[in-house]
C-alpha cells in the first residue's frame, strides 16, 4: 500500500517501511503541540519521515486506524454454480488527512 503524506510531498511504500507510529517527542503529552505520525525504515538507523501532524493524540490514533482499515480491505465475490468464490487484495493508496 502507498501512503501519501499530509503535505503531498512524500509517497511511502508500506511494503518497505519498518513501522508507522506516533511521536511523543512532538507533543502527545503536552497541551497545544501537534502529534506527528512518523514512518521508520528498517535498514536505515534513526531515519524517519513525517507523514502528518494532528491536533491531538486521539486524532493521530484515528488516522492510524484508518490506515489499518484501508490496508485490510479486499474485494470478494460470492460463488455461483458456474463460478468459484474468490477474494483478492486491491491496489491501495491512503492519503493522510489535512486535519
Amino acid at each position: 500500500m502507498l501512503i501519501v503524506s499530509q503535505n503531498r510531498k512524500c509517497l511511502l511504500n508500506m511494503e518497505r517501511a519498518g513501522t508507522v507510529f506516533l511521536s511523543s517527542l512532538y507533543g502527545g503529552h503536552e497541551e497545544g503541540k501537534p502529534v506527528k505520525v512518523l514512518a521508520s525504515f528498517p535498514l536505515a538507523e534513526d531515519v524517519t519521515e513525517s507523514l502528518g501532524e494532528y491536533e491531538s493524540e486521539a486524532r493521530a490514533m484515528e488516522v492510524l486506524e484508518e490506515i489499518v482499515q484501508e490496508y485490510g480491505m479486499y474485494f470478494r465475490t460470492e460463488g455461483s454454480a458456474h463460478k468459484a468464490a474468490f477474494a483478492f487484495a486491491r491496489p491501495k493508496v491512503y492519503r493522510m488527512p489535512e486535519k
